[in-house]
């Protein structure tokens, strides 16, 4: 194969079936994590109609929102004009403008510019959740509408992931989000997209020699701040996990990133605090977050960069570099660079058929993305949801709720907590909301994979109520079952009451200054106590309207003054024995008739017997 020196380039643009073969120049942009660009510029003449005038409108309508197609070859030219296809390049894209530019003198320019389908998945926001899926199922499942977007999906990871919110974030920047959470490769090769390392389409590596098919290189070694320690709590087992930088391994690094890491590590000692932002359940998972943290750095490292005239390097892609130098005993010398991976593109082609290719690489080609993707993480905002289900089988108060966002797609939340003013084992306050309620849902970090209720909130179809009037006098606690503990600040009134529904039993505390405290029931009022009750106060009235039973196995009653047992028709005193005694005068009468029976026998006894 003759040298891509001594090789001439051609192209071919076809768009909804205007096939273009000549331009003034073509320009590609390809960079690993964003959407690509192109731009080509042409005279009217070389549309196909070669006219040296254009229909700017019919153009624009012809080709403007249509799907492009962008081929390049390059070879040796041939006797009869043509080029053999010795490297060929194939780019799909869309044409989203073309414009049309005319300077001071007769000559026009046609311009027709475009991005790579991916832009498709940056068209807009949403906000949606995804529930007990693998990393694979919810790639698909955000790429299903995007039915002519060829893609690859073959991402590592390969756990259920129980619950991930994409908020207020258009599609593309939540699957990169995804991909740098789980160490994912994902971009755009120029003709699919490709989520996961296993799906990149395998090629040959291709050889630069300097000089020869590489120029302007430019590689250079860095320090950067790698060091910092992961922090993350986990309510659910009460533990907080820890995971430094310093005790995770970057396999693949090559020896000048070797040195870089070596000194990274020794200027950069300060050793930073990174909070989870991820719900972690364990130390491992939080382990392999900060290692995918560090890799990202590490990619900073060292950066290759240059120029080839090689068609055949692709994005995602592998070369090997090498140089040569006469050394000091005159001899030639090799000095390998080693492998890198391509993470920036950009091509070039003039009118004269002269190809050329800008590029950026790091030297390694790892499982985790050749990248730094700098993802901005989305802060979510304090919001209402519905509670659906509050039967938390780990009895930890936790509730699952609905955003209006996730009602079309039935989608719920996992188990969150409710924030209680004190919440501890076995003591605290306990008020968890009901199916059906309204309720206010903050962030922790701004996370929206972990929500947490932070209270429930009236609304037009679930009022206070008659009970609290528009002077606030009233506050209170109902329950579903119709229990009120309600304390009355009305002035005079001054009241705490307690009843259930309907008033049927009621405990009233009065705080009006007159103090009284009432207990009302319906049914039966039973006061129990392991040892003792007592009743203390100046004044004590007991009043009942049809029977009052009083018994206990033995009853003592004193006073210190005088007491008085009166019955409206009959009194009677009853017992084994009965001891009536007085310590100076007893007096037994009745206003019509006295009768003292003693059975078998009656005893009067005293100093002097008086018998009227």
């Amino acid at each position: 194969m003759p040298s891509t020196l001594q090789l001439i380039a051609s192209v071919e643009v076809n768009i909804n079936g205007l096939k273009i073969t000549r331009i003034s120049s073509l320009s590609i942009n390809q960079p690993f994590d964003n959407h690509h660009s192109f731009e080509v510029s042409l005279s009217p003449d070389m549309l196909p109609e070669k006219s040296p005038t254009v229909k700017l409108k019919e153009l624009g309508d012809k080709v403007v929102g249509e799907a492009v197609v962008i081929t390049l070859a390059q070879g040796e030219k041939k006797a009869d004009g043509t080029v053999s296809r010795q490297q060929t390049m194939v780019f799909n894209g869309i044409v989203t403008a073309v414009r049309l530019s005319k300077g001071s003198s007769t000559s026009n320019t046609v311009v027709i510019t475009g991005v790579s389908p991916t832009a498709l998945l940056s068209a807009g926001r949403t906000t949606r959740s995804f529930s007990k899926l693998t990393l694979e199922q919810i790639v698909n499942k955000v790429l299903q509408p995007y039915s002519n977007l060829k893609k690859e999906v073959k991402p590592e990871c390969k756990e259920t992931i129980r619950y991930v919110t994409q908020y207020e974030e258009d599609n593309f920047h939540f699957l990169q989000r995804l991909a740098e959470d789980y160490g994912e490769w994902m971009y755009y090769d120029g003709q699919q997209f490709i989520f996961g390392k296993a799906g990149r389409v395998k090629g040959d590596e291709i050889v630069l020699k300097h000089s020869a098919n590489f120029f302007d290189m430019n590689y250079s070694m860095r320090a950067t701040p790698l060091n910092l320690t992961g922090l993350h709590y986990d309510y659910y087992t009460n533990t907080t996990y820890e995971a430094p930088s310093s005790a995770e391994s970057v396999s693949g690094l090559n020896s000048y990133e070797q040195i870089g890491l070596s000194k990274s590590e020794k200027v950069f000692s300060d050793e930073l605090i990174e909070i989870g932002y991820q719900n972690h359940r364990s130390t491992s998972t939080l382990k392999k977050a900060i290692k995918l943290k560090k890799s990202e750095q590490v990619n900073k490292l060292a950066v290759l960069s240059g120029r080839t005239p090689e068609m055949e390097v692709k994005l995602g892609g592998v070369v090997k570099v090498t140089d040569t130098f006469i050394n000091a005993k005159n001899k030639v010398e090799t000095i390998d660079y080693g492998s890198f991976v391509v993470t920036r593109l950009s091509h070039y082609l003039d009118s004269r058929g002269v190809y050329q290719c800008n590029f950026e690489a790091v030297p390694h080609d790892t499982d985790f993305a050749p990248v730094d993707y700098r993802i901005i993480q989305p802060n979510a905002e304090p919001q209402p949801a519905v509670v659906m289900h509050v039967d938390d089988k780990d009895s930890m108060g936790r509730v699952k709720v609905q955003f209006p966002w996730q009602k079309a797609s039935n989608e719920i939340t996992p188990w969150v907590r409710v924030v209680n003013p004190m919440a501890s084992k076995e003591k605290g306050m306990y008020f968890i909301p009901e199916v059906d309620e309204v309720v206010f849902v903050d962030f922790e970090f701004g996370n929206p994979d972990v929500p947490f209720v932070t209270g429930s909130m009236y609304h037009g179809d679930a009022k206070p109520g008659e009970l609290f009037n528009k002077n606030n006098n009233i506050k209170g606690i109902i329950t579903k079952g119709g229990n009120h503990i309600l304390i009355d600040d009305t002035d005079g009134k001054e009241t705490i009451r307690i009843f259930n529904k309907d008033s049927k039993n009621e405990i009233e505390l009065s705080l009006d200054g007159g103090s009284h405290i009432r207990a009302k029931s319906n049914g039966t009022i039973f006061l129990e106590a392991a040892k003792g009750i007592q009743l203390k106060a100046p004044k004590i009235k007991m009043e009942a309207s049809d029977e009052w039973d009083v018994k206990a196995g033995k009853t003592l009653i004193k006073n210190d003054t005088s007491m008085e047992v009166s019955a409206g028709t009959e009194l009677k005193v009853e017992g084994l024995t009965v001891d009536v005694s007085a310590q100076t005068t007893g007096s037994f009468k009745a206003s019509a008739q006295l009768e003292l029976d003693g059975g078998g026998l009656a005893t009067l006894k005293g100093g002097v017997v008086m018998i009227n």
